[in-house]
C-alpha cells in the first residue's frame, strides 16, 4: 500500500507542476521489494510522513513555476499568490520601509505570518520594528521551491505562526553551472529591471557543494511620469476656484500657508504669487474651502510635491548563498550554509515640509501680525533624496544522523545579523534655521541655505543566534503501524537596536521624524508531537510547544490534526491549532517619535454641521511611544479539507479555515482616538492608558494627538482556499491547467480601537477573493505560459459614521471593478545553446484603479498597473 501510495503522489506531483521539484529533491521514493520508503518532511509538522498531502493543506510552488509567471523575485513571486490576499509591502518611496517586501497571508499582517529559511526562523527587519521578515534579501536564483502552509502553527513553529508559514527552500544538491541573465523595459517610464545569476554545484557519493550569485535592479518610477500621480489641478466643477484635494493631485498646502492660534481659516502667504513666479514647484493660492471641516477653511499657498517625488523606490540586491552537505559516516551528516545579501534602495521627495507652531506676531517669518502657526515648504534645501542599504548575514551548521531503526535526530545553530543603514540628504537643520534668523542672514542666500542643511541618519540592526536539537523516532504500536514521536527544545536570543541621529530624535530636523528603540530578549522553547495510525487509513496528530520569554512570560499552545483516507483517491482533513504573536522588541521599546498621519476629523465636520461622507482627512501632529506592559496576540485556527484525485490527471483541492485573533497589538492611532471621541469613550480609554490624548484648538481642529501601542482589538478570518489541476495531454502537445482561488467569508475588523468588530470583506484594498489561473503548454522544445490574477472588485470608500446615539460604525459606497492582468512567459530549448525567453508582465497594459472621482487609488495590491506593460526577455545555458 504504501508503495501504491508513493507512485501515485508522484504521478500526480508530475502531472500538476505544483509539488513536482518538492518530490524530486526529497524524493519519497521506494526500493523494488523492500518493507520501508523514505519519508519527507513538509511544513507544519516535524515528523516525516510517506504522502505529500496531509491533515494541514500546504502549496508547494517551484522556483520554475514563478519564473514561468514572469515574476522578478522572491517578493514579487509571493506577493502574487491567492492567500497573501491584502496588505503586504513593497518598495515605495518616502517612508521607513522603502526597501522592503513582506508577505501578509489572509491580510493578517506581516508580523503574522511566519517566514522560514529551510525550516529555520528568519531574522526580523529591523525597518519593520522587528516585527516581519524582509524577502527582498532572498536570492531568487538560490530557490529551489516555496512551500505554504495556509494553517496555524505555533505547536510547531512558535511565535508569529498566526495565519500561516512561507518556508523557503533553497538548493542543496545542484550540480553543473548555469548562467541566466534578464531584462525588462516597461512602455511607460520607469520601473526597468535587469537580472542575472550564476550557480556552481559539485556532488559525490558522500555530498555536494552549491554556489549561488544573484543580481537583481529595478529603477524608481516618479510621480512625474504618470499622469495619475504627476501634479495637477483643474477647476472641475466651474466655481472659479481651485480646491485643494478635490481638484488637485500630489499638491501640497506645505507651500507657505498660515492659521491664526486665536482661530479661523487657513491664510495664504502674501508672498504666495511671488513664490509662484520665481520657485519651482509653487502653484499659487489654492482655496481649502468652508466644506473641509476636518481640515479647516480658507486658502493656501499650494506646492506641488509630485513635480519632483518617487513614487515607487529603486531596488538593487545583490546576494550570494553557499551550502555543504557531507556524510560523515553512514549514519551522521553534516550540513551548512551561508547566505549574503546587500539591498540599496533609492527613494527622492520634494523638499522638506514642516510644521512651525505658535510664532510669536514679531516673528521675522510671521506676516500676520498675532501669534500664528506656519506651514512651509523649505525649497532653500532642495529636494530630499533617501539612500538605503540593507545588510544581511545568515549561517548555519548543523548535524544530523539516525540510530536504531526509527531514530532520527539533529542539531544546528542558527545565526542571523541585519544591519540596515538609512541616509537622508538634503532635510531641514531648525537650528541653521534659527541661527539664519538671530543672525539676519537671508534663507535664499547660499549661506542661509548651507545653514539649513541637514543630513539625517539612522542605524537599525538586529540580531537572531537560534540553537535547535530535536529527536524523531517510532515507539509503541498500534494495529496500524507505529506511533511516531517528535521531541525536541529551542533557544532563541534576539536583540533590535534602532538609533537615529541625536538631532533628528531631539526634534531638529523638520520634513522627518522618528525615534529610537532597543531591546532584547532570550526565549526558551519545547516541544513534543506524535502521530497515532489508528486505522491503516485514519491518523491522529498532535503537537503541543511551550515557549518562555524573557520580557513577558510563557505562553503554551496545542495543535490536534487528523487525516482520513477513506479510498486510495480522497483524503478529508481536520485541524485545530492555538497560537501567538509575541510583541516586537519595538513596541515594548519603542522611544517618543513625532509624526503627521492623515485624519478625518468627524467629530469636528460633525460640529460644523458636515457629513460624515463629505468630512476630509488632513495631517494631524501626533506624538507616539512604545508599551512596556503589552502581552501576546492570542489566536485560534480552524480548518476542514478534501483532497480528491479520482479523476485521470486531475486533482481538487477544497479547505475551510477559520482564524480567530483576540488581544491584538495595535496603536491607537490619532484616528481611532476621534472615532473614541466620537463614541464618548475617550475618558473611559484614557483611564486604561493615561498617555493618550487627543488636544483641539479654539476652533475645534486637532492640535495634537497622543498614541501608543496596546492590546485590545480583535480580528477575525474565515473562508476558503480551492486548488484545482488538470493535465491533458494531446498529439500536438501537453497541457497543464491550474486554478488556485482564496475566498474570504468574513474579513473581521475592529471598527476602532475599543469599538464594535464589524466584517470588512469588500472594503477598500480588502477584496473578497483572489484567484490566479495558469495554463501551461508543452510541445517539442517549446513552453508558453499564460498566467490570469483576478482581483475582486471592492467598495471605492469607507467612513465611520455614527446615528442617534449609536456606536460608531462603517459605511461603504462605491464601487473599485473586478482587477485582472496577464502575464505571457515563451521559452524555448534550444539543443546545446541554451534557454531563450520571452515574455510580457501585465501584458495587455492594464491600467491603475481610479475611483468616482478620477482619481488614483494608491493600493499596492493594484501595482502591476503603476508599472504598466513590461516586456522582457531572458537567456540561460546550464553545463
Amino acid at each position: 500500500m504504501l508503495n501504491t501510495k508513493v507512485t501515485k503522489a508522484v504521478r500526480l506531483a508530475l502531472a500538476f507542476g505544483a509539488a513536482s521539484t518538492a518530490v524530486l529533491a526529497q524524493s519519497a521514493t521506494a526500493q523494488e521489494g523492500a518493507e520501508k520508503v523514505e519519508r519527507i518532511e513538509i511544513t507544519g509538522s516535524r515528523i516525516k510522513r510517506v504522502d505529500m498531502e496531509g491533515a494541514s493543506p500546504v502549496e508547494v510552488i517551484s522556483t520554475a513555476e514563478f519564473e514561468g509567471q514572469g515574476r522578478v523575485s522572491v517578493a514579487e513571486a509571493l506577493q502574487s499568490v491567492t492567500s497573501n490576499s491584502f496588505g503586504s509591502v513593497i518598495p515605495s518611496s518616502g517612508n521607513s520601509g522603502q526597501s522592503q517586501s513582506t508577505v501578509s497571508l489572509l491580510g493578517a499582517g506581516a508580523g503574522r505570518t511566519l517566514v522560514l529559511i529551510d525550516g529555520k526562523r528568519m531574522g526580523s527587519s529591523p525597518s519593520l520594528n522587528g516585527g516581519g521578515a524582509n524577502l527582498s534579501s532572498i536570492p531568487m536564483a538560490a530557490v529551489e521551491r516555496i512551500e505554504i502552509l495556509k494553517d496555524g502553527a505555533s505547536a510547531i513553529y512558535g511565535s508569529d505562526a498566526i495565519a500561516g508559514v512561507i518556508n523557503v527552500i533553497l538548493k542543496k544538491d545542484f550540480e553543473g553551472v548555469s548562467f541566466d541573465i534578464q531584462v525588462g523595459r516597461p512602455e511607460a517610464e520607469g520601473a526597468d529591471t535587469k537580472q542575472m545569476s550564476m550557480a556552481f554545484g559539485v556532488s559525490s557519493d558522500k555530498g555536494n557543494i552549491t554556489f549561488v550569485y544573484d543580481h537583481q535592479q529595478r529603477n524608481p518610477i516618479f510621480d512625474r511620469d504618470r499622469s495619475y500621480t504627476a501634479a495637477s489641478m483643474e477647476d472641475t466643477n466651474g466655481d472659479g476656484l481651485i480646491s485643494l484635494g478635490d481638484e488637485t493631485v500630489g499638491i501640497s498646502h506645505y507651500g507657505e500657508t498660515f492659521k491664526k492660534t486665536s482661530g479661523g481659516g487657513y491664510i495664504a502667504s502674501p508672498k504666495c504669487d511671488e513664490l509662484t513666479k520665481t520657485i519651482p514647484g509653487f502653484v499659487g493660492v489654492l482655496d481649502q474651502g468652508t466644506s473641509k471641516g476636518g481640515i479647516g477653511g480658507g486658502e493656501v499657498c499650494g506646492f506641488a510635491f509630485a513635480d519632483v517625488s518617487a513614487n515607487m523606490a529603486s531596488t538593487k540586491r545583490d546576494s550570494a548563498m553557499a551550502s555543504v552537505n557531507y556524510e560523515l559516516t553512514d549514519d551522521l551528516e553534516l550540513y551548512a550554509r551561508a547566505m549574503f545579501s546587500r539591498n540599496d534602495s533609492f527613494g527622492r521627495y520634494a523638499p522638506p515640509a514642516d510644521y512651525l507652531g505658535k510664532m510669536a506676531a514679531d516673528y521675522p517669518l510671521n506676516p500676520l501680525g498675532e501669534e500664528a502657526n506656519g506651514y512651509f515648504r523649505w525649497y532653500q534645501t532642495g529636494n530630499r533624496d533617501g539612500e538605503v542599504t540593507d545588510y544581511q548575514q545568515d549561517y548555519t551548521l548543523g548535524l544530523k544522523g539516525m540510530f536504531g531503526d526509527t531514530a532520527e535526530w539533529e542539531v544546528s545553530y542558527h545565526k542571523a545579523k541585519l544591519d540596515y543603514r538609512t541616509a537622508g540628504r538634503y532635510y531641514l537643520s531648525v537650528a541653521g534655521l534659527s541661527h539664519n534668523i538671530l543672525n539676519d542672514i537671508s534663507l535664499d542666500s547660499e549661506e542661509g541655505k548651507a545653514n539649513m542643511r541637514a543630513t539625517t541618519y539612522t542605524e537599525s540592526q538586529s540580531e537572531l543566534d537560534h540553537l535547535f536539537a530535536g529527536l524523531g523516532f517510532e515507539l509503541g504500536e498500534l494495529e496500524a503501524g507505529a506511533i511516531s514521536h517528535y521531541v525536541g527544545a529551542e533557544y532563541f536570543d534576539m536583540t533590535l537596536d534602532q538609533r537615529y541621529d541625536a538631532q533628528n530624535e531631539a526634534g531638529l530636523i523638520g520634513g522627518d521624524a522618528g525615534g529610537s528603540g532597543a531591546g532584547e530578549r532570550d526565549v526558551t522553547a519545547v516541544f513534543y508531537e506524535v502521530a497515532f495510525p489508528l486505522l491503516d487509513n485514519l491518523t491522529l496528530s498532535a503537537a503541543y510547544r511551550y515557549d518562555d520569554y524573557s520580557d513577558f512570560g510563557g505562553e503554551g499552545n496545542p495543535s490536534v490534526k487528523l487525516d482520513y483516507r477513506p479510498m486510495d483517491d480522497l483524503l478529508l482533513r481536520a485541524s485545530y491549532s492555538e497560537g501567538f504573536r509575541a510583541p516586537s522588541l519595538k513596541e515594548l521599546n519603542a522611544k517618543d517619535s513625532e509624526g503627521s498621519p492623515y485624519v478625518t476629523d468627524y467629530v469636528n465636520c460633525a460640529a460644523l454641521g458636515i457629513s460624515a461622507v463629505d468630512c476630509s482627512r488632513g495631517q494631524a501632529s501626533e506624538m507616539r511611544k512604545g508599551n512596556d506592559q503589552l502581552g501576546p496576540e492570542e489566536s485560534s485556527y480552524t480548518n476542514f479539507g478534501v483532497v480528491y484525485s479520482g479523476f485521470e490527471d486531475v486533482s481538487i483541492k477544497v479547505d475551510y479555515f477559520e482564524l480567530e485573533i483576540d488581544n491584538v497589538i495595535s496603536i491607537i492611532t490619532a484616528q481611532d482616538l476621534v472615532h473614541i471621541e466620537n463614541a464618548g469613550k475617550l475618558e473611559e480609554v484614557q483611564a486604561r492608558y493615561p498617555y493618550v490624548d487627543l488636544e483641539r484648538d479654539a476652533n475645534g481642529a486637532i492640535s495634537q494627538a497622543y498614541t501608543q501601542y496596546a492590546n485590545g482589538a480583535s480580528m477575525s478570518r474565515k473562508g476558503f482556499d480551492i486548488d484545482l489541476s488538470y493535465k491533458l495531454e494531446t498529439s500536438f502537445g501537453d497541457f497543464k491547467f491550474r486554478n488556485v482561488t482564496t475566498l474570504l467569508t468574513e474579513v473581521g475588523e475592529d471598527v476602532y480601537f475599543t469599538g464594535p468588530r464589524e466584517d470588512e470583506k469588500g472594503a477598500p484594498e480588502t477584496p473578497e477573493w483572489r484567484s490566479q489561473f495558469t495554463i501551461n503548454y508543452a510541445v517539442d522544445n517549446y513552453t508558453v505560459n499564460w498566467t490570469t490574477d483576478i482581483i475582486a472588485d471592492t467598495y471605492e470608500s469607507q467612513s465611520v459614521v455614527k446615528v442617534d446615539g449609536q456606536e460608531p460604525y462603517n459605511v461603504y459606497d462605491g464601487s473599485l471593478p473586478t482587477y485582472v492582468t496577464h502575464n505571457l512567459n515563451m521559452k524555448y530549448y534550444s539543443d546545446g545553446y541554451g534557454t531563450f525567453t520571452l515574455g510580457a508582465r501585465n501584458l495587455f497594459d492594464k491600467g491603475v484603479v481610479y475611483d468616482s472621482q478620477g482619481f488614483y487609488e494608491d493600493y499596492a495590491i493594484y501595482n502591476a498597473g503603476h508599472i504598466g506593460r513590461e516586456i522582457f526577455a531572458g537567456y540561460n545555458i546550464s553545463f
